[in-house]
C-alpha cells in the first residue's frame, strides 16, 4: 500500500501509535535509533533475537535475505499503525516468550499511512475475512451432516474461497513477503498476530493454500496460530488457533468475527501491549503460558 501525503511527518509523530501500542522498552536504544529510519517499508523482514542474546537483522525486501535461518521459534506481524519500530517490539516480546530468534513482518509506515493501512486493513482484508468465515460456517455445517450421513453429496467447500479473484498476496507487500517466507519452507513453531497483524497472517495462508498447497498442508498442520486483539477466521484446515483478547478491548471486538469463541481473556486489559501503561496485554506472560501448554 502506497505511502500517504502525512508521510512527511516527523520520526516522533510517525511512530507515535508505536509508542502507544507496543513495548519499545523491550528494544535497546541503539536498535530504536535504526527502526525510526522513514525508508523503512511494508512488507520488511526483521530478524530479533530475545532480550538476553539481543539481535537485530533488517531486510527491505525478502529477495535481499541473505543468512536466513531454516528454523525460527515464531514469525510475527504487527497491527495497524506500526512501523518497523512497533513490528521489532512485538517481535521481542514473543522471542522472549518463546526463547529464541523470530521473524517479523513490517505491516505498515507508521502513522503516515494509518488512513491507508485502517481502511484496506480493516475494510478490505476485513471484509474478505468475513465472507471467509461465512464458508468456514456453512463447511462445517455440511461436515457435521455428514457425519450423520455419509451418503450426501456435498461440494468440496474447504477448497472454495471466496477472495479467489481478487488476492491481496497479489499487491499487498506484507501478506506477499508472509505467504513467500512460508513457501520457501523457512520453518516456524508459531505464528503470532496482533490486531490488523492478524488479517495479514489469515490472507498469507489463503494465499499459500492456493498457490502452494502441499507446503500449506504442512503449515496448517504443524504451525500453531496465535492471535492477539482480534478473532479472525483462518483456514478450516489450520489445526490449532488460540485467539487472546483483553476483556476491555472495544477496539478488537469490534473488528473480531463475532462467532469466534475467546481462548485466552486478559482480566483488565485494553488493545494495546505496551507494558509502561495501564490496562495493557503482557505479550510475554501470556504466550510463555501457552507455549508451556
Amino acid at each position: 500500500m502506497a505511502l500517504s501525503p502525512l508521510s512527511s511527518l516527523n520520526l516522533a509523530e510517525n511512530t507515535a501509535l508505536d509508542g502507544l501500542f507496543y513495548d519499545l522498552d523491550a528494544l535497546s536504544r541503539d536498535e530504536r535509533t535504526r527502526l525510526r529510519h522513514p525508508s523503512k517499508v511494508e512488507g520488511m523482514i526483521l530478524e530479533v533475537g530475545p532480550s538476553w542474546d539481543a539481535s537485530l537483522r533488517v531486510w527491505y525486501k525478502l529477495s535481499q535475505c541473505e543468512g536466513l535461518a531454516k528454523r525460527y521459534r515464531a514469525i510475527t506481524v504487527a497491527g495497524v499503525g506500526s512501523s518497523a519500530l512497533g513490528a521489532a517490539a512485538l517481535a521481542r516480546n514473543v522471542a522472549d516468550a518463546v526463547r529464541g530468534r523470530v521473524l517479523a513482518v513490517v505491516s505498515g509506515h507508521g502513522v503516515a499511512d494509518i488512513a491507508s493501512e485502517a481502511m484496506g486493513g480493516f475494510f478490505l482484508f476485513g471484509g474478505l475475512n468475513a465472507m471467509r468465515h461465512g464458508v468456514n460456517s456453512f463447511d462445517r455445517t455440511v461436515d457435521a451432516i455428514r457425519a450423520l450421513n455419509p451418503w450426501l453429496p456435498s461440494p468440496p467447500l474447504s477448497s472454495v474461497d471466496p477472495g479467489q479473484g481478487f488476492q491481496l498476496a497479489s499487491f499487498s507487500e506484507d501478506v506477499k513477503a508472509l505467504m513467500r517466507l512460508l513457501a520457501r519452507e523457512v520453518e516456524t513453531d508459531w505464528l503470532v498476530g496482533h490486531s490488523k497483524g492478524n488479517l495479514v497472517i489469515s490472507e498469507a495462508l489463503y494465499a499459500l493454500r492456493a498457490r502452494h498447497p502441499k507446503r500449506f498442508e504442512t503449515v496448517a498442520r504443524e504451525v500453531p496460530i496465535v492471535t492477539f486483539g482480534a478473532r479472525i477466521a483462518m483456514p478450516n484446515q489450520i489445526e490449532r488457533v488460540i485467539d487472546v483478547m483483553g476483556d476491555l478491548d472495544s477496539f478488537g471486538a469490534l473488528n473480531s468475527r463475532p462467532d469466534i469463541a475467546v481462548d485466552v481473556t486478559i482480566p483488565n486489559a485494553w488493545h494495546h501491549t505496551n507494558t509502561r501503561l495501564p490496562f495493557h496485554v503482557p505479550v510475554t506472560k501470556v504466550l510463555e503460558k501457552i507455549a508451556r501448554g
